[in-house]
């Protein structure tokens, strides 16, 4: 299996990280070998800059000290992980900013997934056909939540 999944006719997966994922492997709760394991192929890993502001609100200010350590380890996990950003257009929250790099890096042709644990911007990637990847608690593992229109 393993050269399958390393063959020539396999792409390397996108992934869009939304602040929940970054927070959870910013805990140890996932990494980016788990996201390789989930796709079933080599993975480059992005998120757009309203998510970066949203993990440096949360760093900042956030009443939970805890959720304040976590977000600022994930801003650190950014660059360790060579994390690219994607400018996002003005005005637009996290989820939106992801569903619209979504759409576009799809009609680009990329191998497009998102990783949020957010079930209503699950739902609204699966609308147009955009599979996510999320944490699931029970087995402690991403997962795959594969879209109809796939």
């Amino acid at each position: 299996m393993e050269a399958h999944r390393m063959g020539a006719s396999e792409r390397v997966a996108l992934v869009l990280l939304d602040s929940n994922t970054l927070i959870l492997m910013a805990r140890g709760l996932a990494a980016p070998s788990m996201i390789e394991e989930a796709v079933l192929a080599p993975v480059r890993l992005a998120t757009t800059s309203t998510v970066v502001e949203e993990l440096r609100r949360l760093a900042a200010s956030s009443p939970r000290p805890s959720l304040r350590r976590a977000a600022a380890a994930a801003l650190c996990l950014l660059d360790r992980l060579g994390v690219e950003v994607i400018e996002a257009s003005g005005g637009v929250d996290a989820d939106d900013s992801l569903e619209a790099a979504a759409l576009k890096l799809k009609a680009r042709g990329a191998r497009i997934y998102v990783a949020t644990s957010d079930r209503i911007l699950r739902r609204r990637l699966r609308l147009h056909g955009i599979p996510s990847i999320y944490y699931r608690e029970s087995s402690g593992r991403l997962e795959v939540e594969w879209s109809d229109a796939l």
